[in-house]
C-alpha cells in the first residue's frame, strides 16, 4: 500500500508544579456504606467525620486519602508552558 501517512515524533520532558494557593485536601470515606465527608484542607477533619460516622453508624472501616492539584509543564527546548487558573 502506497500513500500512507508520515509521522514525526518529538520526545519532550515534562515537569509538575502545585498550584500556587492551592494547598492538599483531604477526604474521609466509609469502606461499609460509601459515605464521604467533604473535602476539607484538613487531615484531622477528615478523621473526625470518619469517628463521627462511626458513632452514628457502628461502621468500622474507613479511608482518608489526599490530594493535590498540579499544573504540568513542558520544560527545554520550544517549551510551552499553560496552567490551570487558580
Amino acid at each position: 500500500m502506497s500513500g500512507g501517512t508520515r509521522g514525526r515524533y518529538r520526545f519532550a520532558d515534562w515537569t509538575l508544579s502545585a498550584i500556587t494557593g492551592m494547598a492538599a485536601r483531604y477526604v474521609g470515606k466509609c469502606l461499609a456504606c460509601g459515605a464521604r465527608c467533604a473535602d476539607t484542607a484538613e487531615a484531622d477533619d477528615a478523621q473526625v467525620w470518619c469517628l463521627k460516622h462511626a458513632g452514628a453508624t457502628r461502621h468500622t472501616g474507613y479511608e482518608v486519602s489526599g490530594f493535590q492539584y498540579f499544573n504540568a509543564s513542558m520544560t527545554g527546548p520550544g517549551e510551552t508552558q499553560s496552567s490551570v487558573p487558580g
